[in-house]
Protein backbone atom coordinates (compact mmCIF):
# COMPACT_ATOMS: atom_id res chain seq x y z
CA UNK A 1 0.00 0.00 0.00
CA UNK A 2 0.84 3.52 -0.63
CA UNK A 3 0.00 6.51 0.30
CA UNK A 4 -0.65 9.99 -2.16
CA UNK A 5 -1.38 13.97 -0.99
CA UNK A 6 -3.65 15.05 -3.33
CA UNK A 7 -4.51 18.52 -4.72
CA UNK A 8 -7.70 19.93 -5.45
CA UNK A 9 -9.30 23.24 -6.58
CA UNK A 10 -12.94 23.41 -6.45
CA UNK A 11 -13.83 26.48 -8.00
CA UNK A 12 -16.48 28.85 -6.55
CA UNK A 13 -16.18 26.54 -2.93
CA UNK A 14 -15.26 28.56 0.37
CA UNK A 15 -12.24 26.82 0.73
CA UNK A 16 -11.70 28.74 -3.21
CA UNK A 17 -13.03 31.91 -1.84
CA UNK A 18 -10.75 32.18 0.90
CA UNK A 19 -8.02 31.44 -0.61
CA UNK A 20 -6.57 35.01 -0.56
CA UNK A 21 -6.78 35.34 2.96
CA UNK A 22 -3.88 34.45 5.78
CA UNK A 23 -5.68 31.16 7.19
CA UNK A 24 -5.14 27.33 7.29
CA UNK A 25 -7.80 24.54 8.13
CA UNK A 26 -8.32 21.27 8.69
CA UNK A 27 -11.75 19.42 8.35
CA UNK A 28 -11.48 17.73 11.47
CA UNK A 29 -15.25 15.65 11.12
CA UNK A 30 -17.46 15.65 8.01
CA UNK A 31 -20.34 13.87 6.67
CA UNK A 32 -22.64 14.15 3.51
CA UNK A 33 -25.99 13.65 2.55
CA UNK A 34 -26.63 13.53 -1.41
CA UNK A 35 -24.64 16.70 -2.40
CA UNK A 36 -25.77 18.08 1.19
CA UNK A 37 -22.47 18.44 3.42
CA UNK A 38 -21.92 19.17 7.02
CA UNK A 39 -18.47 19.93 8.69
CA UNK A 40 -16.26 20.96 11.57
CA UNK A 41 -13.23 22.76 10.61
CA UNK A 42 -10.37 24.26 12.59
CA UNK A 43 -9.05 27.63 11.49
CA UNK A 44 -5.78 29.25 12.17
CA UNK A 45 -6.45 32.90 11.05
CA UNK A 46 -4.64 36.16 10.66
CA UNK A 47 -6.30 38.13 13.70
CA UNK A 48 -7.15 41.16 11.39
CA UNK A 49 -8.99 38.89 9.09
CA UNK A 50 -10.56 36.38 11.06
CA UNK A 51 -14.56 38.52 10.81
CA UNK A 52 -14.03 39.42 6.87
CA UNK A 53 -12.85 35.04 6.68
CA UNK A 54 -16.03 34.28 8.25
CA UNK A 55 -18.36 36.41 6.67
CA UNK A 56 -16.45 34.95 3.34
CA UNK A 57 -17.74 31.45 4.29
CA UNK A 58 -21.34 32.40 4.95
CA UNK A 59 -21.66 34.87 1.95
CA UNK A 60 -20.50 31.36 -0.07
CA UNK A 61 -23.42 30.16 -2.79
CA UNK A 62 -23.36 27.08 -1.84
CA UNK A 63 -22.79 27.39 2.48
CA UNK A 64 -26.66 27.68 3.76
CA UNK A 65 -24.96 28.27 7.72
CA UNK A 66 -21.97 28.71 9.42
CA UNK A 67 -21.58 28.77 13.63
CA UNK A 68 -18.47 29.88 15.15
CA UNK A 69 -18.35 27.27 18.26
CA UNK A 70 -15.40 28.57 19.60
CA UNK A 71 -12.26 30.84 19.36
CA UNK A 72 -9.08 32.07 20.86
CA UNK A 73 -6.43 34.47 20.23
CA UNK A 74 -2.93 34.21 20.52
CA UNK A 75 0.27 36.30 19.37
CA UNK A 76 -2.26 37.83 16.47
CA UNK A 77 -3.65 35.23 15.54
CA UNK A 78 -7.19 33.67 16.36
CA UNK A 79 -7.71 29.65 16.78
CA UNK A 80 -11.38 28.71 15.79
CA UNK A 81 -13.90 26.19 15.17
CA UNK A 82 -16.50 26.12 12.99
CA UNK A 83 -19.28 24.49 11.49
CA UNK A 84 -20.71 24.64 8.01
CA UNK A 85 -23.71 23.57 6.64
CA UNK A 86 -23.41 23.43 2.53
CA UNK A 87 -25.99 22.04 -0.30
CA UNK A 88 -23.87 21.36 -3.26
CA UNK A 89 -24.80 21.14 -7.05
CA UNK A 90 -22.01 18.75 -7.41
CA UNK A 91 -20.20 16.37 -5.44
CA UNK A 92 -17.46 17.51 -3.45
CA UNK A 93 -14.11 16.13 -3.86
CA UNK A 94 -13.63 14.13 -0.24
CA UNK A 95 -17.16 12.77 -1.56
CA UNK A 96 -16.11 11.55 -4.91
CA UNK A 97 -12.76 9.99 -3.61
CA UNK A 98 -15.19 7.99 -1.32
CA UNK A 99 -17.80 7.06 -4.27
CA UNK A 100 -14.53 6.33 -6.19
CA UNK A 101 -13.63 3.85 -4.14
CA UNK A 102 -10.39 5.95 -2.40
CA UNK A 103 -9.43 6.06 1.47
CA UNK A 104 -8.98 8.69 2.73
CA UNK A 105 -6.82 9.07 5.75
CA UNK A 106 -6.30 11.78 8.31
CA UNK A 107 -7.59 15.37 7.97
CA UNK A 108 -8.77 17.20 5.07
CA UNK A 109 -6.11 20.46 4.60
CA UNK A 110 -7.61 23.53 3.24
CA UNK A 111 -4.89 26.69 2.71
CA UNK A 112 -4.59 29.16 -0.49
CA UNK A 113 -8.18 27.85 -2.18
CA UNK A 114 -6.89 24.23 -2.45
CA UNK A 115 -7.90 21.68 -0.63
CA UNK A 116 -5.32 18.88 -0.04
CA UNK A 117 -6.41 15.45 0.71
CA UNK A 118 -3.94 12.14 1.56
CA UNK A 119 -5.54 8.96 0.30
CA UNK A 120 -4.28 5.04 0.61
CA UNK A 121 -4.18 3.26 -2.60
CA UNK A 122 -3.04 -0.42 -3.84
CA UNK A 123 -0.01 1.27 -5.70
CA UNK A 124 0.94 4.23 -8.58
CA UNK A 125 -1.36 3.18 -11.12
CA UNK A 126 -4.28 3.25 -8.85
CA UNK A 127 -3.38 6.54 -7.77
CA UNK A 128 -3.31 7.77 -11.39
CA UNK A 129 -6.82 6.83 -11.54
CA UNK A 130 -7.58 9.95 -9.09
CA UNK A 131 -7.10 12.50 -11.78
CA UNK A 132 -9.16 10.74 -14.64
CA UNK A 133 -11.98 10.17 -11.67
CA UNK A 134 -12.62 14.08 -10.15
CA UNK A 135 -13.65 16.51 -12.50
CA UNK A 136 -12.46 20.11 -11.23
CA UNK A 137 -10.44 22.27 -11.68
CA UNK A 138 -6.99 21.31 -10.36
CA UNK A 139 -6.64 18.07 -9.34
CA UNK A 140 -2.73 17.33 -8.62
CA UNK A 141 -0.45 14.70 -7.26
CA UNK A 142 1.57 16.67 -4.75
CA UNK A 143 3.70 13.68 -3.20
CA UNK A 144 3.24 9.73 -3.13
CA UNK A 145 5.21 7.38 -0.74
CA UNK A 146 5.91 4.37 -1.18
CA UNK A 147 5.48 2.59 2.23
CA UNK A 148 2.39 3.57 4.29
CA UNK A 149 3.47 4.65 7.25
CA UNK A 150 0.31 6.33 9.48
CA UNK A 151 1.45 9.45 11.34
CA UNK A 152 1.17 9.94 15.12
CA UNK A 153 -1.90 12.23 15.33
CA UNK A 154 -2.94 13.87 18.95
CA UNK A 155 -5.92 12.21 19.94
CA UNK A 156 -9.41 15.27 20.21
CA UNK A 157 -10.86 12.90 23.24
CA UNK A 158 -7.39 12.45 24.85
CA UNK A 159 -6.52 16.79 24.21
CA UNK A 160 -10.36 17.49 25.76
CA UNK A 161 -9.62 15.39 28.93
CA UNK A 162 -6.71 16.89 29.04
CA UNK A 163 -8.25 20.57 29.16
CA UNK A 164 -10.83 19.56 31.38
CA UNK A 165 -8.10 18.25 34.18
CA UNK A 166 -7.01 22.31 34.35
CA UNK A 167 -9.18 24.43 36.27
CA UNK A 168 -10.07 27.86 35.30
CA UNK A 169 -7.96 29.71 38.10
CA UNK A 170 -4.64 27.27 36.78
CA UNK A 171 -5.87 28.32 32.68
CA UNK A 172 -5.63 32.12 33.91
CA UNK A 173 -2.59 31.87 35.57
CA UNK A 174 -0.98 29.79 33.00
CA UNK A 175 -2.36 32.16 29.70
CA UNK A 176 -0.99 35.57 32.54
CA UNK A 177 2.37 33.37 32.56
CA UNK A 178 2.87 32.76 28.69
CA UNK A 179 1.48 36.55 28.09
CA UNK A 180 4.41 38.44 30.69
CA UNK A 181 6.87 35.60 29.40
CA UNK A 182 7.21 33.73 32.80
CA UNK A 183 8.65 30.89 30.70
CA UNK A 184 11.18 32.51 28.40
CA UNK A 185 15.12 32.37 29.49
CA UNK A 186 15.69 34.46 30.62
CA UNK A 187 12.31 34.73 31.87
CA UNK A 188 10.39 37.86 31.59
CA UNK A 189 8.79 38.15 35.16
CA UNK A 190 9.77 36.40 38.48
CA UNK A 191 7.16 34.25 40.53
CA UNK A 192 6.93 36.92 42.66
CA UNK A 193 5.83 39.38 40.60
CA UNK A 194 3.90 37.24 38.65
CA UNK A 195 1.93 35.92 41.88
CA UNK A 196 1.65 39.82 42.60
CA UNK A 197 0.28 40.46 39.40
CA UNK A 198 -2.25 37.78 39.77
CA UNK A 199 -3.47 38.35 42.98
CA UNK A 200 -2.18 35.65 44.79
CA UNK A 201 0.15 34.15 46.87
CA UNK A 202 3.72 32.90 45.58
CA UNK A 203 2.84 29.75 47.04
CA UNK A 204 -0.55 29.48 45.53
CA UNK A 205 1.25 30.66 41.70
CA UNK A 206 3.73 27.63 42.24
CA UNK A 207 1.30 24.96 43.23
CA UNK A 208 -1.32 25.69 40.17
CA UNK A 209 1.43 26.08 37.51
CA UNK A 210 3.04 22.74 38.91
CA UNK A 211 -0.16 21.40 38.83
CA UNK A 212 -0.85 22.20 34.73
CA UNK A 213 3.15 20.60 34.59
CA UNK A 214 2.13 17.88 35.98
CA UNK A 215 -0.94 17.22 33.74
CA UNK A 216 0.74 18.68 30.53
CA UNK A 217 4.27 17.11 30.38
CA UNK A 218 3.23 13.47 30.37
CA UNK A 219 0.92 13.83 27.70
CA UNK A 220 3.40 15.53 25.66
CA UNK A 221 6.37 13.25 26.18
CA UNK A 222 4.49 10.65 25.52
CA UNK A 223 3.75 11.75 21.75
CA UNK A 224 7.29 13.34 21.22
CA UNK A 225 8.87 9.73 22.07
CA UNK A 226 6.01 8.73 19.38
CA UNK A 227 6.86 10.77 17.43
CA UNK A 228 10.67 10.11 17.19
CA UNK A 229 9.67 6.79 16.52
CA UNK A 230 7.64 7.23 13.40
Amino acid sequence: MITAKVKIKYAGDWVDDIGRYDVQCLGIASTFRNRGFVGITALDCAADEFEDVVETIRENQYVRETEVLETHESDGRILATISTHCEYTTYTPMKMIRMEGFLPIGYSEYRDGFEYLEILAEDREHVSRVIEALDFEVVEIVRIVSDFRQGVGFSLLEWQQLVETISPDERELLHLAVDSDYYDIPSGISLDDLAEEAGIAKSTASRRLRNVEGEVMPVITKYIQLYSKT
